[in-house]
């Protein structure tokens, strides 16, 4: 006789039905060599076991492929829902990609190209004599200033590309708030003394050094300040305070502007954020500013939050994990 197929693995209805088919058989070759048949009517009947096991065994081999076949299909549909999520976020992100180059461009265009063009008409009327001698040095002032916006525009795209790119390296060493509050004031004084803000500075713990990276605090409050005076109106007061306690160096901005709404609010220290209040005197903003200290404040552990209200100013605060070190 055959040999038998192997046992099943996985008992289920199929199987089973293999399993009562090969017992038929089994029984009906066993009963066929108990019978004392002639030749002439036994090899029929043994053909046709013999041919009926072979067409089971078949069977069973075609029913094990299609089990495979649909397992393999099982597999290769997760493994391309799999892929197609990915494509999808691939998709998501080409697409971010996408807006973030169209608002660089829109703000390139916005923010670039209007102060050069201020900056060629004013020097045309220097160069063809147009300008009164007393004219003559507040174009040059306006000149200055909108190169100086636009330096300030193109340095916040650099830099915030660089942060993005790879983490910020911090240079750690004691420096005095005192110290501190004055580099921070000889920049910001000429912006305020142009639109004459009162720029006052305190430091709530003079005696403290604190243990931090010295430009990127500058860069954190500097961006903060240079805000705050863009968007407070002239003959108006912004108060810079530092200070150290519970191992936490703070710096706190605030202004007396138009204030941020709580729908603004939710888009602050986010890339090319546009809000509804505008600089009051013409200056430019890219909307990196608030991105770019957002990202140097995570660099050294920190957070940065925001209390304002509209036509009630707005006050930052920034908390930096700092050792203090007494004078």
């Amino acid at each position: 006789m055959a040999t038998p197929p192997p046992p099943f693995t996985k008992p289920n209805a199929v199987e089973k039905l293999f399993a009562a088919e090969t017992e038929a058989l089994r029984k009906a070759e066993l009963a066929l060599t108990r019978q004392q048949l002639s030749d002439v009517v036994y090899e029929p009947f043994r053909d046709l076991v013999k041919h009926h096991r072979r067409l089971l065994r078949q069977s069973m081999k075609l029913t094990t492929l299609s089990d495979s076949v649909q397992l393999q299909l099982r597999t290769t549909t997760r493994e391309l829902t799999t892929v197609l999520a990915r494509v999808q976020e691939l998709n998501a992100s080409l697409l971010a990609l996408q807006q973030e180059r169209d608002e660089l461009f829109a703000m390139a265009v916005h923010d670039l190209k209007n102060p050069l063009a201020g900056m060629c008409g004013l020097a045309g009327l220097l160069a063809d004599g147009d300008a009164t001698p007393a004219e003559v040095p507040e174009f040059g002032r306006n000149i200055v200033q909108l190169g100086e916006g636009m330096l300030a525009a193109v340095a916040d795209l650099v830099d915030l590309h660089r942060y993005e790119e790879g983490s910020v390296a911090l240079r750690l060493s004691p420096i005095s708030l005192v110290d501190l509050a004055e580099r921070i004031r000889s920049p910001l004084a000429p912006a305020a003394e142009r639109k004459h803000i009162r720029l006052t500075l305190h430091v709530s713990t003079p005696e403290v050094a604190a243990n931090l990276d010295s430009e990127v605090v500058l860069r954190i409050v500097g961006n903060l300040a240079t805000n705050a005076l863009k968007f407070s109106p002239v003959g108006s007061a912004v108060e810079i305070r530092l200070g150290h306690a519970d191992h936490l160096f703070y710096m706190e901005v605030a202004d007396q502007g138009p204030g941020i709404s709580v729908a603004d609010q939710k888009k602050l220290f986010t890339k090319f954020a546009r809000l509804a209040a505008r600089p009051t005197a013409g200056e430019s903003s890219s909307g990196l500013g608030l991105a770019i200290v957002k990202r140097l404040i995570e660099a050294h552990g920190g957070k940065v939050s925001c209390e304002s209200a509209l036509g009630a100013g707005a006050r930052f605060r920034v908390e930096i994990p700092a050792p203090a070190v007494l004078g």
